[in-house]
């Protein structure tokens, strides 16, 4: 571990006591968003007693029920990017979409076209009722735009993405991208091979050559899936309908094709040991889907797949990304008419509704199944998360703290600030003090034994260059005042030192959680001493 902390201390401007908190009643709800479409289209009008939910198969009570339609008639078409301010939705069930761009498995051309078809939509759909960010997977996963409801800010970052290259066609890097992959997916130089199909042995090396290809496809996927997971753990323990709009091709988590055609029969792939190394290699996709899947419906994230290189019949295998999406409650929209891809996924993710129960289990860590019907025999369908965990709000926080993106990602319902010292030389690198700041009036105290005491938890996030996560820690922090009210003038001071090494770039996340009211604030920097 090349980062650590050292010691803390706290400094409140007024005496301390060690209250005991009052307890409090976490009635948790578990939301389910359920897009219902017809053969013509998204189907409105739909009540709680229309649906029926379960959990692992029990019967369970619909105590929630919420509709959204933001779908709204195109705009006519101006040079000016901003609108008449609009109603706002419910702010528990509004849009939070992160559009994160594949450089690695999409071509500059196709990739350029959908972009320019998602501008359009914002020019003429979009009326800032909900939030953007804007984020590209090439050297690890990197946010060129935080949460935002800002067409200008919007369309700049979309323009940064636009200028930059695709790793198909020349591999580019961003200021602060994140270097997931090794050497072994640098850009190589093709060669042609001397087998001839008349060789005695031509289909042994072609079978061997599959067996490679399969390999590499899985050593780039396993640098490719850490970068969406933690786009999607980024999204942790906030609120909302939280969308990944992922323009990519084929990221390589299609199953290997064990089966092939051999004349006029089949033939198992086989080569030596090499037949071993195929099911291992199969397995290690199937693991990468499942993690994909399970991070998402833990942190509530549906993946809206946008296969921006379009359908070739025969030779496009979408099955992955379909499951992937199905399994989020997403969906896969693909690039053969992109204008009407980006239509389909404005429409399908603005259309839907939210059913929320409270399940009888406690918050038990574990992954629960769901499943979603309509009492009423009709030909729909009905996208919705395969499951859950069941985890505490803290549990979740303290995942999306695992994420790079976290910060960008999170509500700040508490003013939340970082100062950085100045560093000193240690024996392995730089000692580096961090001083995190909240008021006192953004707390809530609540009375104890012989005073009132907040209840707070102080997180911290170091991460290197290359997006990795060093260390994420935690400290249950209880400020109190004997004199039985809070100093609301006053302002809580936590102070810590990070030790790091010398000459290298890093992230420093912190957030702080008020236990009693679930609120969190966050703040970041980069720095390099």
């Amino acid at each position: 571990m090349i980062v650590k902390l050292l010691a803390a201390s706290i400094l409140l401007g007024a005496a301390t006591l060690a209250a005991q908190v009052s307890e409090t009643i976490d009635v948790r709800v578990v939301n389910v968003d359920v897009t219902v479409t017809s053969k013509s289209g998204p189907v409105r009008g739909l009540t709680r007693d229309d649906f029926e939910i379960f959990e692992d198969g029990r019967r369970q009570t619909i105590t929630n029920f919420y509709a959204s339609d933001e779908t709204r008639a195109v705009a006519a078409k101006t040079d000016v990017v901003t609108a008449p301010a609009v109603e706002q939705p419910d702010t528990r069930f509004r849009r939070k979409v992160l559009v994160l761009v594949d450089n690695n498995h999409t071509t500059k051309h196709s990739r350029q076209t959908a972009l320019s078809e998602l501008e359009e939509m914002i020019n003429d759909r979009f009326h800032g009722d909900y939030e953007w960010s804007i984020g590209v997977i090439g050297r690890g996963v990197t946010l060129v735009l935080p949460l935002s409801s800002d067409k200008k800010a919007i369309h700049e970052a979309l323009e940064i993405i636009r200028r930059a290259g695709t790793r198909r066609e020349d591999a580019m890097s961003f200021a602060g991208a994140s270097d997931r992959e090794a050497s072994m997916l640098q850009r190589t130089e093709t060669t042609t091979t001397p087998w001839a199909s008349f060789d005695s042995d031509y289909a042994t090396r072609l079978a061997q050559a599959d067996i490679h290809d399969d390999s590499e496809r899985v050593i780039a996927a396993k640098f490719t899936v850490p970068a969406i997971l933690d786009a999607a753990r980024g999204f942790a323990s906030s609120s909302g309908r939280k969308i990944v709009l992922l323009l990519t091709g084929d990221p390589g988590l299609n199953d290997i094709e064990i089966v092939q055609p051999a004349g006029d029969g089949f033939s198992v792939r086989a080569v030596g040991r090499g037949a071993t190394k195929v099911w291992q290699d199969q397995a290690s996709i199937e693991e990468l889907r499942k993690r994909i899947v399970r991070e998402a419906n833990a942190s509530g994230v549906s993946f809206y797949i946008w296969n921006v290189e379009g359908l070739i019949p025969e030779e496009t295998n979408t099955s992955a990304v379909f499951w992937l999406a199905k399994q989020t409650g997403g969906r896969l929209v693909t690039g053969n008419d992109p204008g009407r891809a980006i239509r389909e996924f404005d429409t399908a993710s603005s259309t839907f509704y939210s059913l929320g129960y409270s399940p009888t289990h406690q918050d038990d860590g574990k992954y629960h199944s769901i499943t979603v019907r309509l009492k009423q025999k009709a030909d729909y369908s009905l996208e919705y998360r395969s499951g859950y965990a069941a985890s505490p709000s803290s549990v979740q926080l303290a995942r999306a703290m695992t994420s790079p993106t976290a910060a960008a990602m999170q509500a700040n319902a508490l003013p939340v600030t970082m100062a950085l010292g100045t560093s000193q030389d240690v024996r392995d690198g730089v000692s580096v003090p961090i001083e995190i700041k909240v008021p006192f009036r953004s707390l809530q105290f609540l009375p104890g034994k012989t005073g009132v005491a907040a209840n707070l938890v102080v997180y911290i996030s170091v991460f290197n260059e290359m997006g990795k996560n060093l260390v994420a820690s935690s400290f249950p922090l209880t400020p109190g005042f004997k004199s039985g009210s809070p100093d609301l003038n006053g302002t809580l001071v936590y102070r810590n030192a990070i030790s790091m090494r010398k000459g290298e770039r890093h992230r420093v996340v912190v957030a702080v959680r008020d236990v009693t009211t679930d609120s969190v604030g966050m703040a970041t920097q980069v720095v390099r001493f």
